[in-house]
């Protein structure tokens, strides 16, 4: 399996073009307007991250789900139950409301899409669908835009995978609310109730105040977004009727370089940890993978463009990050419990190196050093 695919799978374990440039909207706000909105999920990450969103903004929100993924999460919201899985029908009991925005939560499959935008077309002024940066072809481009190629629609549907799902989904919400979607592209998400562990891995190896392996040579860039940014944006594209599709990535309006981020780390942890960078060649020979061994590291030399896609688009909007500390201070607090208990580098978490390992190929840097 190629690099590019390794890290699609990755982003599944894991959503009007300078209209509003000169406003610099705050991240989360209260809405002049108050809307009805249905979610279609929205009780697992994501989902939560955009509900919780739209209340802060003053809309009242109706959940669509089967009432079992962490049903004690919003105990105050009305909640229509159905199971996508059971086609058409189920959205029988929605036919008889009306919502000025309907919000499709991460669907891994497009028929489920296929089945809600059918039937939901006249019950809604506004279709929103999370989507991801996985749809893109190529990888290798820099500087990927709204308008790039994405992923062939011609093969056999038995070999699609999740980029070709979330790709047909998004053919299926532009045909069927032609001028009132909005399709957001997530990249790699991560903060609270953060499923994944990567971002999480680099905050104990920096609390660790030892010496941990960096990777490459500290030139390489890294984008992910919180997810109260994804919930923000979703939030920001209600509120202002912003069509069209949008490129969801951060945690920083320019580039993040990964020397930039683990300096980052070091200061708001306060860390006495020492970085001793490898080079791609030593951790090719040693068998340390990107992405995998060393998580969300994807170097130049492999997927040039995976992490230098642009979100000029969701700039020209006014977005603004939350601060990088916020992500970090979250990942932490909802791990908290288990942070103890993780070893990496094995089975159980899938990611990393093991600590013995991971001082063997330290000392054998530093042995070359000498």
């Amino acid at each position: 399996m190629s690099n590019h695919m390794n890290r699609r799978g990755a982003i599944k374990a894991i959503a009007c073009t300078g209209l509003l440039a000169s406003i610099g909207f705050p991240s989360c706000g209260r809405s002049e307007q108050e809307l009805n909105i249905l979610v279609l999920g929205g009780t697992q990450f994501v989902g939560p991250a955009i509900v919780n969103a739209a209340l802060e903004a003053g809309h009242n929100v109706t959940l669509f789900n089967r009432g079992i993924t962490n049903p004690d999460l919003f105990p105050n919201l009305p909640l229509i139950r159905g199971d996508r899985e059971n086609g058409p029908e189920a959205y029988q009991a929605l036919l008889d409301h009306q919502w000025d925005v309907i919000i499709d939560v991460w669907p891994e499959h497009a028929h489920l899409v296929d089945h809600a935008t059918a039937v939901l077309q006249e019950q809604t002024a506004h279709y929103i669908f999370i989507s991801s940066i996985a749809v893109y072809r190529d990888f290798q481009e820099v500087g990927l835009h709204e308008e790039s190629e994405v992923v062939d629609l011609n093969l056999p549907r038995e070999e699609w995978t999740y980029p070709e799902e979330k790709a047909a989904a998004e053919e299926l919400v532009r045909e069927r609310f032609p001028d009132r979607h909005t399709i957001v592209r997530a990249g790699v998400i991560s903060g609270w109730r953060d499923p994944a562990l990567d971002l999480l891995y680099w905050c104990l190896q920096m609390n660790r105040d030892e010496a941990i392996i960096a990777p490459g040579s500290g030139e390489d860039p890294l984008q992910f977004i919180d997810v109260k940014d994804v919930g923000a944006f979703v939030a920001h594209a209600v509120d202002n009727k912003l069509t069209g599709t949008f490129n969801c990535l951060g945690p920083t309006p320019s580039a993040l370089l990964w020397r930039d981020f683990l300096a980052l780390l070091q200061e708001h942890f306060q860390s006495s940890t020492t970085l001793v960078w490898a080079s791609e060649e030593f951790l090719a020979t040693q068998g340390i993978a990107s992405f995998s061994d060393l998580p969300l590291w994807a170097p130049l030399s492999e997927d040039r463009g995976f992490m230098q896609i642009s979100n000029q688009k969701l700039l020209n909007t006014g977005f603004q990050y939350r601060p990088i500390t916020e992500t970090i201070d979250d990942c932490m607090a909802w791990h908290q419990d288990r942070i103890d208990k993780l070893e990496f580098g094995t089975e159980q978490t899938g990611l990393g190196i093991q600590r013995t390992r991971e001082l063997q190929l330290i000392d054998m840097i530093n042995a070359t050093i000498e």
